[in-house]
This record gives structure tokens, sequence and C-alpha cells, in this order.
């Protein structure tokens, strides 16, 4: 699976605005296409942020932190660019349809003969209402279609090839720690059993991962990766794939990359790769020498160098103590 196509990605990167400058010289009509696209990717996000910051629910709890913020913020961004490239809400079809009305008016009799900017300022500032204009009825229309969106996803998408059932990303959050746990601890159960490791250990460090289950891997398609540990896709892995925008510790500072996971059909799938992932690896022998101490296991991982975040094994010992893993 190839990595994220340069159109995908925002253009505060230099090398795709680079691509960009050139493919605008080859073909100018792609070239427009791609920052229509861009902006409403940008736009869309925006509203985004407008949206959460508006509903106090979201991030509440032991996940409630800056780091939490910049995954959510991350996955924000991959839905929005997903989604203006998967035809969005018309705003980039709108704008080039703009752009085209304004390069025929520059290029008329009329402001060729003036031969002063005037005219030109006239039509960008008509540029300027009309966008305005179609950016505040867009929002409201876009707040609409997600909420009714957002009801859609909670049953299973249709794929456009062969009518296969697919799950998306956001039908398989959970609402709550207390269906995470619910829902998954008889597959942690089934992958502790094979390591001979604590379960709650191993469904503590899913829900650090995904933050109780309610910031998923998705594809680029917007469908369900299942991958619940942040496994990533090297070599070795011949699978389906999501490639994503990810948060990784370098020399202790927090760096965002984009980094490609491992793709499941299902949760199970998920546990089962990662009881497979620890117990082909030497790297982790000693966390399954472990047993029963859960912060011990957590602590192996971490020194394994299972996860980049210096403070991996605590995190995982603050939700092994929350309220939720006390009945288990």
């Amino acid at each position: 699976m190839n990595s994220v196509p340069s159109n995908q990605t925002f253009f505060a990167d230099f090398s795709s605005l680079s691509d960009l400058k050139t493919k605008a010289q080859k073909d100018p009509d792609a070239a427009l296409k791609d920052v229509a696209q861009q902006f409403e990717s940008i736009f869309i996000n925006m509203m985004l942020k407008n949206m959460r910051s508006t509903n106090e629910t979201i991030g509440a709890g032991l996940f409630s932190s800056a780091q939490t913020k910049q995954y959510q913020e991350m996955m924000d961004s991959q839905m929005s660019q997903s989604m203006a490239n998967s035809g969005g809400i018309g705003l980039s079809e709108a704008l080039i349809r703009q752009y085209q009305t304004q390069q025929s008016q520059v290029s008329s009799p009329e402001a060729k003969e003036r031969g002063d900017t005037d005219f030109l300022n006239q039509v960008a500032k008509q540029d300027l209402v009309r966008i305005q204009a179609l950016a505040q009825r867009a929002s409201v229309e876009f707040i609409q279609a997600a909420q009714q969106e957002a009801a859609q996803q909670t049953t299973q998408n249709t794929s456009e090839t062969g009518g296969i059932s697919v799950p998306s990303a956001l039908s398989v959050v959970f609402e709550s720690p207390d269906e995470f746990v619910e829902s998954l601890w008889p597959h942690a159960q089934q992958a502790a059993e094979k390591l001979g490791v604590n379960p709650k250990a191993i469904l503590a460090q899913a829900a650090l991962e995904t933050g109780w289950g309610k910031y998923p891997i998705a594809k680029e398609d917007g469908a369900a990766s299942f991958n619940l540990f942040g496994i990533k896709a090297d070599n070795r892995w011949t699978g389906d794939r999501a490639v994503v925008n990810t948060l990784e510790f370098r020399d202790g500072v927090a760096k965002r990359e984009k980094a490609a996971f491992r793709a499941y059909d299902s949760f199970g799938q998920s546990f089962n790769d990662y009881a497979n992932f620890l117990s082909s690896s030497e790297r982790y022998k000693d966390a399954l020498k472990s047993g029963d101490d859960a912060s011990m296991f957590a602590a192996s991982l971490q020194k394994g160098g299972y996860a980049t975040d210096p403070k991996y094994s605590e995190k995982i010992d603050s939700i092994l103590s929350s309220q939720w893993f006390q009945g288990l």
C-alpha cells in the first residue's frame, strides 16, 4: 500500500508545496483542484475544532490532557483531509468555479484596456464576499450534516466494491470506558492466556493506545483498522495498512510523523496479532515473564522499546488504578 498521496498533505509541508508548484507548471487545472481541496480540508478542520470546543464532554476524564488534544487534532486533520478528497461539502468545487470566472474577467478587454489594478482589486473583493458567504452557509450545513452522519455511522458502511459491508472508524468508537472494558475484556483474557500475563495489563495498554476506544486508527478511506495496540506495519507485515499522522517522541521531544499501522478485520484479530507480536520478539521476553504483575509488564514493555513516550508505563499504571479496572 502506498503512502498518503501528496495532495492529502497540508501545504505547510514544503516538499508538497514544491511538488504543487511543479504540477502547476505542467497541469494548472490539476494543481487548481489540489489547492481547492486543501482549502476545503483546512476549512473543515476549523469547523471540527469549533464543534469540539462547544462540546464539554469531549476529552473529559482520565484522558483530558494536552497530549490527548494533540491526538484528537491529528484525527480531525486526517478526517478533514479524507472528507475533502472524497467530495467534501462542495466548497472546493465552488472555489474552482469562482477562480475560473475570475480568470475570464481578468483576461477580458476591460481589464486589459484599463491597465491598472483597480479592476483586479474589485474582482478580489467580490470573490472574498462570495467566499465568506459560502463559508458561513457551509458551516451551518456542515454541522447539520455532521450530526446526521454521526447517527448514520453507528451502522456499517457499504463499500463501493462488491457491496462488502465495511465498518467505519466512527462506528467502532466506544461511548465510555465501561463499554470499552465490557466489550474487550474477553479478548484481553484470551490474549493473556496465550502470553501468560495479567489480562488487565493488556486491556489497560489498549485503553492508553486508543483513549478508551474514542480515538481509533482509521484507514485513508475512513474505514476502521481495529488496531488497538498501535502496532506499525513494517516490512514483516503483508496485510492491510492504515497510514496516518502520529505523535512520536524523539530525544524527549514530541514530533508529528506519518506512519503505517497494521489493519485488521476485527478486534479479535488485533488481540491475536498483538499476542503473536510480543511472543515472537526477543525485546519483550522480560514482559512475558511478569506473570500476574501488570505494572512490571508495562515497565518491561517500555524498557523493550514498545513506545517512544517516556511516560508510557506510568500512564498504563494510571489506567490500571482507575475505577473501571477495580471490578475486574
